[in-house]
């Protein structure tokens, strides 16, 4: 094709002057607003504050680490030479994330984002929005297909049922969109697209106007207005094949939420956003993005030969030369794993693909195709799914120090513990300032516990070379509410450490032999203390009630709005697309059977009361719910919680979906008022 490899370079311009301030994740979360709903408006510069504050954190970070390196090897090394194996064997285990760290303050420096050049409006694209379906419910279904086709402007959605199922047709027809089903079922995923794509080949080569751009969106991944206005004008640059846009999961405490954006928040809000530099461009992520169709035909349409589709196709449109770009924009709204089974089914997946593409791909070696930045995001990327094996490792080599007896350390115990807790506070602080804030240590750490199984699985893969199978990651309510399960990698492991711990303690009180100094129980002993730590908060988090598992197919949201119920006035508890609870007068008479309900600024639907309290001295509570098959219900319900009408919640800025309203709310945000924003701030709101 001849394309230049090179991608996109980094806008360039002034950065505005005056601009007033957005609000801050801790002033979200104190109205009761989703961190994501930060992002909704277009991209934009980083803002100089935090840009400073991320250098000062990542130099930081760095300089802590070579101080304390240094300190150990000129002061604390033992020198007698039975001794010292060991004791360089725990400081090579403690220099190993220097390298990481170096590469990330390099690579995270700047995080700047841009707008398409144009609209996208004049183009003249025949888009397709697909949304591939395998075995969800309609809870999970019908808001994505509802929401997809209010879209502007004109395309055409298309949902591809791998299910075959009746009532799905029947909701895609109802809501006018296209139901698609193949008569194989190969290849999961990518066969569904690829089959898509080549439906629409033969209807172009039998005169039907032949598709631009196909977006592609996972079930469960709700599109925001934004979602196609705000992203073809990108397609404007005929060397684009890509738009990848950030995924973003409104069903706060998922498995993965840290309170925050979740996990997956540092990945989308800072590691991709930072590919918006010459020769770093994105990769494909599988929903949330949009596709030049004539450069998927050109790689031979969705790559099939691994599980992980999606990063495999672009290392293929790369390799012709096609460029890639991420839109830093909360485009659609997702449902993140919500227990840890899900959680380690995901990961699994990503992490056993992603070894499929290393060695297919065999990534380790130089690429005239790949700019050496490429060549570090997608070699790094991928070898980091063996970050089990990293965290086993990284609980042996202090126990094996321990264990032994061996001296690793002449210094002080207490100047030991001093510079050892500096050195390590330090880092914490400036990592988390250079990730922007986009990470909670203790989520971070309890969840790095539970990816162990993942790392091991990959190992495994590497000597085995077994084939593997595209999994699901399930969606919606599951027969009975059961709490996650420890691996038994993981039992073993606090056994391991646990049993070490105590051995030590006891050799240093002289109840059995022990030769080493207790300068060098501490040394090994403190990052043992710390992987006990880490142990306990990833257990902890998996056995959590609050992780367990749901009879619930949609996901509730907690917003207080006004409503009318049998033309009563009362006010919104929590809705879900399946239905709401509701709060009116004592004095209203209790409803029965099925009653008319107004949410504000949308359609009448007709809903059934499943209960309804006394309201003896207060308000009465009403819990409703939608009929089996009442598509209209369903597409209302939807579009009201994602493309929610001007002032239909009291406190939320102009475009900002309901659904972005959370439970965590305090001061007059938790009472559904209209907050007065901080001093120079505003609310999220789309232009």
């Amino acid at each position: 094709m001849g394309r230049s490899p090179a991608l996109r370079a980094a806008p360039s311009g002034r950065r505005p002057e005056g601009r007033r301030r957005r609000l801050g994740l801790d002033e979200l979360r104190a109205r009761g607003v989703a961190a994501w709903a930060a992002h909704l408006g277009p991209p934009e510069l980083e803002d100089v504050a935090s840009r400073r504050m991320a250098h000062l954190g990542g130099v930081a970070a760095v300089t802590s680490l070579v101080l304390y390196l240094l300190w150990r090897v000129a002061f604390s090394l033992p020198t007698a030479p039975a001794d010292q194996a060991t004791a360089w064997a725990l400081l090579v285990f403690e220099t190993l994330p220097l390298p990481g760290m170096i590469m990330n303050t390099v690579a995270w420096w700047n995080l700047d984002s841009s707008a398409p050049p144009t609209d996208g409006a004049g183009l003249g694209l025949k888009v397709v929005v697909l949304i591939p379906t395998y075995n969800e419910p309609a809870e999970v279904l019908a808001p994505t297909i509802a929401a997809a086709c209010a879209l502007t402007p004109a395309h055409e959605t298309w949902v591809l049922d791998d299910g075959d199922r009746g009532w799905a047709a029947d909701l895609s027809r109802a809501y006018g969109a296209r139901y698609v089903r193949r008569d194989e079922h190969r290849h999961a995923k990518a066969g569904n697209i690829n089959h898509a794509l080549g439906l629409m080949e033969r209807e172009a080569a039998a005169g039907a106007e032949a598709v631009d751009v196909v977006a592609v969106l996972d079930c469960d991944h709700v599109p925001l207005p934004s979602f196609l206005s705000g992203t073809l004008g990108w397609f404007a640059d005929p060397e684009i094949a890509l738009v990848q846009g950030p995924q973003t999961f409104y069903n706060g405490g998922a498995f993965d939420d840290d309170g925050i954006t979740g996990e997956q928040g540092l990945f989308f809000n800072v590691q991709m956003r930072a590919r918006n530099a010459a020769g770093a461009g994105p990769f494909w992520c599988g929903s949330t993005a949009l596709l030049r169709v004539e450069a998927l035909r050109e790689v031979g349409g969705v790559a099939t030969e691994t599980i992980t589709e999606d990063m495999h196709t672009t290392l293929k449109l790369i390799r012709r030369g096609w460029k890639t770009v991420y839109h830093h924009q909360t485009l659609a709204l997702g449902l993140a794993p919500a227990t840890p089974g899900q959680y380690l089914l995901q990961r699994r997946r990503w992490g056993l693909g992603a070894m499929q593409i290393l060695t297919l791909e065999k990534l380790w070696a130089a690429k005239r195709w790949m700019s050496w930045r490429n060549f570090h995001e997608y070699f790094n990327g991928t070898l980091w799914w063996l970050e089990g094996v990293a965290t086993v490792g990284a609980f042996a080599v202090p126990a094996l120090a321990l264990a032994s007896g061996a001296q690793t350390s002449t210094a002080d115990p207490l100047v030991f513990a001093a510079i050892f807790a500096a050195a390590f506070t330090v880092r914490l602080w400036g990592a988390k300032l250079l990730m922007r804030r986009q990470i909670q240590w203790p989520t971070a750490f309890a969840l790095r516990v539970f990816r162990i199984p993942v790392g091991l699985a990959c190992l495994w893969w590497l000597v085995t070379r077994r084939s593997l199978e595209f999994e699901v990651t399930p969606k919606g309510a599951e027969g009975s509410r059961a709490r996650g399960q420890l691996p038994a990698v993981i039992v073993a492991l606090l056994l391991l450490v646990t049993g070490v711990l105590l051995w030590a303690g006891a050799g240093l009180a002289g109840l059995v032999p022990w030769r080493a100094s207790p300068a060098s129980t501490e040394t090994a002993g403190a990052w043992l203390l710390l992987s006990l730590v880490l142990l306990l908060l990833g257990a902890a988090r998996i056995r959590s009630e609050k992780f367990a598992t749901s009879r619930r197919n949609a996901h509730r949201v907690m917003v207080c709005a006004p409503v009318t119920v049998g033309g009563a006035p009362g006010t919104l508890v929590d809705i879900s697309v399946g239905g709401a609870r509701v709060s009116l007068p004592a004095e209203t008479p209790p409803p029965a059977g099925e009653v008319t309900v107004t949410l504000a600024g949308a359609e009448p639907v007709v809903l059934e009361v499943v209960s309804a309290s006394e309201g003896l001295g207060g308000p009465r509570t009403v819990s409703l719910k939608v009929r089996p098959g009442d598509w209209a219900a369903y597409r209302v319900l939807s579009l009201w919680l994602f493309h929610t009408p001007a002032g239909a919640v009291p406190g939320l800025g102009p475009g900002v979906p309901a659904v972005a309203c959370t439970a965590r709310a305090t001061g007059p945000a938790a009472r559904g008022s209209d907050a007065a924003p901080a001093r120079g701030a505003t609310l999220p709101s789309v232009p």
